[in-house]
């Protein structure tokens, strides 16, 4: 599980900031979300995908097992005037809905087992999984390792279970600014590869950062992020029939 800590919470703080990720996501993902929908944004973090998707819908439930993630999402709501964002802390297992939501957003949450698991319990209508299709870590020093994305395996265990599932590809910019070449390698120091203890030169980060000609934010870490988006609907899940991508 991803762990939120003071650290995290700002460098995703200044990213979203930065840029409009979560609005482009959320833009793609209220093509399948009707405008008077209940969702929950399950696993919801610090909340920015929360924020974009509102205007969308009726209601949006936030949920987050992390405080700390947490606190910036009723920030933001108070500073933009939001009011159909309501909050809710805690393991979003043990916190069911009083009526079945409409739509589901598992936003890089959990695999995919997890993810049938709640909507399965929780939902009533779509069920939207954004899922990483990075072919290796992103902010490593070390050589590359390959990986699976999980959007690969989200689909072939749809497939394997017979739940009819549409598919589609992304890429968005996700960059990351920074106020000092320190902080630029505290974040490769935070979110590097498990086991990658290469050292994090001023070599490496100048090849990796661009000046900005900011004064606030002078470096600035280039990255788009690849994922795939995957829709189904909550009453296939219990159904045994073949599965096929439309």
């Amino acid at each position: 599980m991803f762990y939120w800590d003071e650290e995290r919470v700002r460098f995703m703080e200044d990213a979203a900031a930065w840029g409009d990720f979560h609005a482009r996501l959320a833009a793609a993902l209220a093509e399948s979300l009707p405008p008077e929908s209940r969702i929950c944004d399950a696993g919801c973090g610090t909340g920015h995908l929360s924020l974009a998707l509102s205007p969308y819908v009726r209601q949006v439930t936030a949920v987050d097992v992390s405080q700390q993630a947490l606190s910036p999402l009723a920030d933001n709501c108070r500073k933009r005037n939001v009011t159909n964002i309501d909050i809710r802390c805690g393991d979003i297992h043990s916190l069911p809905p009083e009526q079945p939501y409409d739509a589901m957003v598992f936003c890089f949450f959990g695999h995919m087992d997890e993810i049938l698991s709640l909507a399965a319990a929780q939902c009533r209508g779509t069920v939207l999984a954004v899922m990483r299709s990075d072919s290796c870590h992103r902010f490593s020093a070390g050589r590359p390792v390959m990986r699976c994305g999980g959007y690969t395996r989200g689909r072939e265990t749809l497939r394997a279970l017979g739940i009819p599932f549409q598919a589609r590809e992304m890429e968005l910019p996700m960059g990351q600014p920074f106020r000092s070449l320190a902080e630029a390698r505290r974040f490769f120091e935070l979110y590097r590869r498990d086991g990658d203890d290469t050292p994090i030169t001023d070599e490496f980060l100048h090849r990796r950062l661009t000046a900005t000609g900011r004064e606030d934010y002078p470096l600035y870490l280039p990255q788009n992020r690849r994922f795939g988006l995957l829709r189904w609907e909550s009453c296939e899940i219990s159904k045994n029939r073949k599965g096929e991508e439309r």
